[in-house]
């Protein structure tokens, strides 16, 4: 039997995971959980399970839980989550990531580590997960489209979102998640770190990687061939799904879930509204500086967090980060793992203290 450790289990990928987990009895043996913040839902899950848990978990019970395990899912968001995903892959492990950040701005040094471990990167992501499946060995790809539901404001003005709550924001027409990718899908610095995970994990240029709103969410990504052919994958919005590719590859079983066969929807896409949302006017102008996606979600993670207190408003969160892209683009870029650390602690050290 594979062992695996859940951490993140109390979030809505680590509960989405357990469901999977139930939908396979027999298959996976739970060797461990983590959360945290949530203490008693952590608790529940470990009782029905009989594993051992960890709340906060210190650098020594991630590498202590890690060597238990062939699988690692992390399902931690933000920065928090990197710990995790170079423990695993520095051990040589299966490593599931549900966290973009970590890929987004360390996948290429999490892959040269890979490379010398023998671990593996499987991301869980439905974006990045629908282009590994689409891609294939004998056929070469001119570019690929990673679609965004464009979150709970899309069509709103600059001047419709100085008023939002954060309530609204947290709102997604679409998917279940948590409380930080939640509002980073309705700024959409979401897509911005999706697209850099798909570039890292892939090798796909950056220019050949395109953003469409796409408000359905049933198509979640497309890889365009250079006959001219488009192949999307279509499922609907079940992050199962997902998740159960990524832990049985490259062997499927049968969905347990249910199919949507009959269902009664338009896909409409259109190009994203640059304008107002603020973050993609960023990627245009700055793709090309390797400072940029660290900058972005090291700034991002301080930003989101003091919306979600009530201290800044929801444009308040591109303010914020404007100011760090001003200040740090024009840095040397970092040249290692080590070096990209020290840059991102240097960013959020600098802005920690109160904007006045």
């Amino acid at each position: 039997m594979k062992t695996l450790a859940l951490f993140g289990s109390t979030g809505s990928i680590g509960k989405q995971t357990l469901e999977v987990l139930r939908a396979f009895p027999g298959e996976f043996e739970v060797v461990g959980l983590t959360a945290l913040t949530n203490a008693e839902l952590l608790a529940e899950q470990a009782a029905s399970l009989h594993v051992q848990t960890f709340l906060a978990p210190t650098p020594e019970q991630i590498d202590a839980l890690i060597d238990r395990a062939d699988y690692v899912i992390n399902a931690v968001p933000g920065f928090d989550g990197l710990a995790i995903s170079l423990a695993a892959v520095n051990a040589g492990k299966i490593l599931l990531s549900a966290n973009k950040e970590s890929l987004a701005i360390a996948g290429r040094f999490l892959r040269e580590l890979a490379q010398k471990t023998g671990a593996e990167i499987r991301p869980l992501d439905s974006e990045a997960s629908a282009i590994w499946q689409l891609l294939t060995e004998h056929e070469e790809i001119s570019s690929v489209t990673l679609t965004c539901s464009g979150g709970p404001f899309r069509g709103l003005t600059t001047a419709e979102l100085a008023s939002v709550t954060i309530e609204q924001a947290l709102a997604h027409p679409t998917w279940k998640m948590g409380p930080k990718v939640s509002i980073d899908s309705a700024t959409l610095i979401n897509k911005i770190l999706e697209v850099y995970e798909v570039h890292n994990l892939f090798d796909i240029p950056l220019k050949d990687i395109h953003i469409t709103i796409h408000p359905q969410s049933l198509v979640h990504s497309m890889v365009h061939t250079k006959t001219g052919a488009t192949k999307m994958h279509i499922t609907q919005n079940d992050m199962r799904l997902f998740i159960s590719y990524a832990l049985h590859y490259p062997e499927q079983p049968d969905c347990p879930w249910p199919i949507e066969r009959h269902r009664r929807s338009e896909m409409d896409f259109t190009p994203p509204d640059s304008k107002t949302f603020r973050s993609l006017q960023w990627f245009e102008l700055h793709k090309g500086n390797p400072n940029f996606p660290i900058i972005l979600n090291a700034l991002n993670d301080l930003a989101v967090a003091r919306f979600l207190r009530g201290e800044i408003s929801f444009l308040g969160i591109y303010d914020f980060i404007e100011k760090g892209l001003e200040r740090y683009l024009w840095e040397t870029p970092p040249s290692s793992l080590e070096e990209m650390l020290r840059f991102h602690g240097k960013i959020q050290a600098g802005f920690r203290t109160p904007i006045m």
